[in-house]
Parts: structure tokens; sequence; C-alpha cells
């Protein structure tokens, strides 16, 4: 079970010779999601991860860890299909790409209710144009970085991100969650908690700690009943 505070690392920041070891790493601390970049070269410069990597990933560790995948994609519905059909229920697809495709979505959506699907949106879009996609989202990704980087510092304007999300939810009675990725630690993820946040996406800053179990425990622990507003 997912704890209360939710952590999903990313594994774009794990050790790429040692991916097993990371993905036991995550299943020993019962952690519920993993986060997995899927980058094409088009939407942004690097190419990450694919679909023949999540093929052996997803067959070995899926009854112990579910797997939200992130779509970095110039075509949001082809790749949407591809990783539904592998075995992904939880998939994020950037609002600066879906408008050519936002019909089908809306149908590949309407025909697997048991798909999660989730709007990212990049530093510079505003949280404005996402809104009118809160039937269709059930969640939103609010992106702390440039999309398409590891290691990046947390750009502050994702906090009031945040709270309009949180205070458009609250004033509409509306139940989807709101994720943050990028620059996650624990100044970062206590501010994004005091917003709103129901979920830090954290990469470097677990990966990279000298002890990601401690990190995790101290994330896992945030508190909820201080947020703002």
């Amino acid at each position: 079970m997912e704890k209360k505070t939710l952590i999903r690392p990313s594994l774009l920041a794990a050790d790429f010779l040692h991916l097993k070891k990371a993905m036991d790493l995550l299943v020993r601390l019962k952690i519920a999601f993993v986060h997995y970049d899927v980058m094409d070269g088009n939407f942004v410069s690097d190419i990450s991860f694919g679909e023949h990597l999540f093929i052996p990933l997803f067959g070995k560790y899926h009854k112990k860890i579910a797997f939200d995948v992130h779509l970095m994609v110039q075509n949001p519905l082809h790749h949407l299909e591809r990783f539904y059909a592998l075995g992904a229920r939880e998939i994020s697809l950037h609002y600066e790409t879906i408008a050519p495709f936002l019909p089908g979505i809306e149908r590949f959506k309407k025909k697997h209710p048991d798909l999660r699907l989730g709007i990212a949106f990049s530093p510079e879009t505003q949280t404005s144009l996402v809104m009118p996609l809160q039937s269709l989202a059930d969640f939103f990704l609010v992106m702390s970085v440039v999309p398409g980087k590891g290691g990046q510092g947390f750009m502050e304007s994702a906090l009031d991100k945040i709270s309009m999300l949180d205070y458009f939810r609250k004033s509409n009675n509306l139940s989807f969650q709101i994720m943050v990725d990028g620059g996650i630690n624990e100044k970062t993820g206590r501010e994004c908690r005091k917003r709103g946040a129901d979920i830090l996406i954290a990469g470097s800053s677990f990966f990279h700690s000298q002890d990601p179990v401690a990190f995790f425990d101290t994330l896992t622990k945030f508190p909820s009943d201080d947020r703002i507003g």
C-alpha cells in the first residue's frame, strides 16, 4: 500500500547498470509506484526509456510495484495506446502535445475506464490552460523543472501552480490528484505538500542520496495538516 505521503522515485535517476538493484530497493521499501519517463528526442531533446526496457521490467515487477508512465513525446496517442497495451494503467501526457490528438485520447479514455490519465504541463504553461481538462484528468503533473533533463533545480513558480490547482479542486469539489516532478528534496517537497501536492516524484535526490531509505522515510513523514489555504 502506498504511504499517506506519496513518494514515487523516478527511474531516470537510477544507475542504469544496476536497474535490478534499484527496483529491488523500491520493492523492499514497499513503494507502490515507480515513475517511468519516456522521451522521444522530439518533444524533448533527449531519448530515455522505451518499450523494450519496459517489457522486461514490467514482466518481472508488475505484481510488486506499479508503473507510472510519463510520456514526453510528440505523438502521445500512439504511445498511450502502446504502453496501455503493455500493461501500464497510469499514464501522463503533456498538455503541450495533446491538442491534435484530443478526440482520440478522449475516446481511448472512455473505452478504458481502468486507465488513470494524467495531464502533465511544463513550466512555461499557465495553470489556467490545463484546468479545462479536469474532466479528462485523474491527476495533473506539475513540472517543476524543464522536461527532459534529470538533476535540475526546483523552479519556485511551481508552488503557485500547485496552489491554484488545489484551490480549483476544493472550490469545485473535484477529486483529481496533484503530482509534482522535478527538483524534489526535503525542503521543496515539504513546500509542495503545504501547497496541496499529493504525490512527489523524486529522482536524483532519492537515487543519489547517501541513504535512500532515510530520505524516503523523511519524505513519507511530511505532515499534510499544515497546508496553506
